[in-house]
């Protein structure tokens, strides 16, 4: 795949000034890239969500990020989602056979299985599109995944699901 496309998504949901700033990195590291990626938005219809899905709210003065979702892994999915509701005031709200997920107020405990891929830790942050280069997924969410320096897995999104 082309990264061009990858950027040039990415680049859609920046402002003018982070859009800037973005081709003015990319002009120190992938000049080339940095030159087609300036062509392309140079070209493009001016709306920063074109495609045509709501864009999240813009943060308020002082509002923090907030945690959206945490991950848990679990030997005995049935054994795990009793416990918790069990010694909890929270709600179960979906359930397959690998996963579990627990609504306590805002925040969801999603139990998994001990052998899936690592947990992620998801954290709700508007500004998604300025930690770099992120993907809108089919319900319109703008996710980014990073690896903290401790290999931990986070998903920050824009908004909730």
């Amino acid at each position: 795949m082309d990264p061009l496309d990858d950027y040039f998504e990415y680049a859609m949901d920046l402002n003018e000034q982070q859009r800037a700033d973005l081709l003015a990195r990319l002009r120190d590291e992938d000049p080339g890239l940095a030159e087609r990626l300036e062509h392309a938005l140079t070209q493009m219809v001016r709306n920063p969500d074109f495609m045509c899905q709501s864009a999240p709210a813009p943060r308020a003065a002082g509002e923090q990020d907030r945690v959206h979702a945490v991950t848990v892994r679990v030997g005995d999915l049935e054994r795990a989602t009793a416990w918790y509701v069990e010694h909890f005031v929270c709600r179960l709200v979906a359930r397959d056979e690998r996963r579990a997920v627990l609504a306590f107020g805002d925040v969801q405990v999603q139990l998994r299985l001990a052998d899936d891929e690592p947990p992620p830790l998801t954290i709700v942050s508007p500004d998604v599109a300025a930690l770099g280069p992120s993907t809108r997924r089919p319900d319109g969410v703008r996710a980014l995944t990073l690896t903290d320096p401790w290999g931990n897995v986070i998903e920050v999104v824009d908004r909730p699901r």
